[in-house]
């Protein structure tokens, strides 16, 4: 069996486009033969006007938080699900990405122990890893290699070839097939046109 594919997804918890990005990579994982890596970036911290004078991973959490603290409580549960093995981090982290932007919970400490239960991780050594401060670290160093490639949005993509792209969409593919071709295009395009920077559909008022 031949080796799959890296695919690097840079992704924020808080974002709707991550959330359909993580769909689409459902969708065509198989089909495709890649296999997809999930790295943090904090779209809060990097829309930050005060350069380092406040930084969401040393920031104070409320676990009652809407939107988790700017996103550090999904965030943290994330590093700590990832050390329960790949599998059982992609079945929490596709959950609750879902938990939140189609489901349209919050992100509060019910939903993040409710999701990580329903995922199959183990939830006392969960707990223990999420309050671990080291988690914290792992979320900068992440997310400060992730400006190091300049990304400045989620879902971007770093594909083997060294091509990296933001790339987000309104309405999930149909069904499979036209995510396979969606996906496949998407790609094609960054590879046939490396000079091309930015296509920007204009969007109207509201949407």
């Amino acid at each position: 069996m031949p080796e799959r594919e890296l695919v690097i997804v840079y992704f924020d918890y808080l974002c709707p486009f991550a959330w359909r990005a993580s769909e689409l990579a459902e969708m065509i994982a198989e089909p495709l033969g890649l296999v997809f890596e999930w790295r943090h970036f904090s779209l809060y911290q990097n829309n930050y006007c005060g350069g380092d004078s406040w930084q969401l991973w040393n920031d104070r959490l409320d676990e009652q938080s809407e939107n988790g603290n700017k996103g550090l409580l999904p965030f943290l549960a994330s590093c700590a699900a990832r050390k329960q093995g790949k599998l059982l981090h992609n079945a929490f982290r596709h959950a609750l990405l879902r938990a939140r932007h189609r489901d349209h919970r919050p992100y509060g400490r019910d939903t993040v122990l409710e999701v990580a239960a329903a995922a199959g991780l183990e939830l006392p050594r969960f707990l223990s890893d999420l309050a671990d401060p080291e988690a914290r670290t792992v979320l900068a160093h992440e997310h400060y290699r992730a400006k190091a490639l300049d990304i400045f949005g989620t879902p971007t993509f770093q594909f083997a070839s060294g091509h990296i792209a933001y790339f987000r969409f309104k309405l999930l593919p149909r069904n499979p097939e036209e995510g396979v071709r969606l996906f496949s295009d998407y790609r094609r395009f960054l590879e046939s046109y490396p000079y091309v920077e930015t296509v920007k559909r204009p969007r109207t008022q509201g949407n």
